[in-house]
């Protein structure tokens, strides 16, 4: 089965859609708010960190904190853990 990009746009929102062997493996919402921040890179500081939800907020500079999850910023989450538990060797 091919794989597909299927574009939704309206005037207030984009929606893509990568769908590989009739699943999707990717979507991507856009919504015009006039500022959009996904897909930047932005310096900013740790101001709260949540363990429970593998979470932190974030000053980045804006009005409001952002809200960054672990896997927004490392994929494998048990491949962070393992590494720290196993000792430096030379």
């Amino acid at each position: 089965m091919p794989n597909e990009l299927i574009i939704n746009a309206r005037p207030h929102e984009t929606r893509v859609a990568l769908v590989e062997n009739g699943v999707v493996v990717e979507l991507h919402i856009e919504r015009g708010t006039g500022q959009e921040l996904m897909g930047n890179i932005y310096r900013g500081r740790v101001v709260r960190v949540l363990p429970g939800m593998q979470a932190a907020f974030v000053e980045i500079g804006l009005e409001r904190t952002a809200f960054l999850y672990v896997s927004d910023v490392y994929n494998d989450f048990f491949d962070i853990e393992i590494r720290h538990m196993v000792p430096f060797s030379k």
